[in-house]
């Protein structure tokens, strides 16, 4: 009877251990450490909010906010070129004129999701509100360009309410955080060599990376520092996938 108490006493040790490990890494691996309530949302929502994948299995999704554009173009070359695949979070009201790469990202296998019409705050609306004016009115611009059955959003600024999160799980939409960010947007840490930096030293299975396919400065570093990225992830074994198949 006392080996069989001391043999349950060192699985509950393990688990608990091994759960710890698991919180610890989730919050050592990211850049700046994952917000707080991130992690909340992720365990609130029944899957209906993602800061971070699959903690045992090496994939990982790198993510672009704010186009489409340009840049966007220039990005999904490089990411070909790996044979990786991106999930690209797309402002409505930038859509149009922009066919060419919209079908460009399409035909790439790479994933469309939705990032509001106009880039608003989503702390300023009602749930009912984002829903309408934001979200909804995005996906009904995708349907004219044939991008059709978007079931991810992501909240600019990652500003959004667990009753938000909820009320589109009521719509069948996902929101999606990171786990990792590049801070690309910031011309005081998107230098030569910075992001790279950044990933490499926060890498972990199952990271969601944030990246803008937006010129916030220092464009030609963005894209170096994507190509080190994905040299250096494929070499420690990481497979990058789009959200679809995470």
């Amino acid at each position: 009877m006392k080996f069989i108490r001391f043999l349950m006493f060192l699985m509950c040790f393990f688990a608990i251990k091994s759960n710890a490990k698991n919180d610890f890494e989730i919050k050592k691996d990211s850049f700046p450490f994952i917000e707080k309530v991130f992690l909340e949302y992720q365990k609130n929502s029944n899957g209906f909010a993602i800061a971070y994948g699959n903690l045992s299995k090496k994939e990982i999704a790198l993510t672009f906010d704010d186009g489409p554009t340009e840049v966007s173009e220039k990005i999904i070359k490089i990411l070909n070129t790996y044979n990786a695949k991106g999930t690209f979070f797309w402002v409505g009201e930038r859509i149009k004129n922009n066919e060419k790469i919209i079908q460009f990202a399409k035909e790439n296998g790479h994933l469309i999701a939705n990032h509001s019409w106009n880039h608003e705050n989503g702390f300023s609306f009602s749930k009912e509100l984002l829903w309408e004016s934001q979200v909804a009115k995005t996906l009904n611009e995708f349907s004219k360009y044939a991008i059709t059955d978007v079931q991810y959003y992501r909240p600019p600024f990652g500003a959004i309410t667990q009753k938000q999160i909820d009320f589109l799980a009521t719509k069948k939409i996902k929101t999606v955080l990171w786990s990792i960010t590049t801070m690309d947007w910031d011309p005081k840490e998107n230098a030569d060599d910075l992001m790279f930096q950044k990933f490499k030293k926060n890498m972990h299975s199952g990271a969601i990376v944030l990246f803008h396919d937006f010129d916030y400065g220092n464009l030609d570093s963005k894209l170096k520092d994507l190509e080190k990225i994905l040299i250096y992830g494929m070499r420690k074994g990481y497979k990058f996938v789009s959200l679809v198949d995470f």
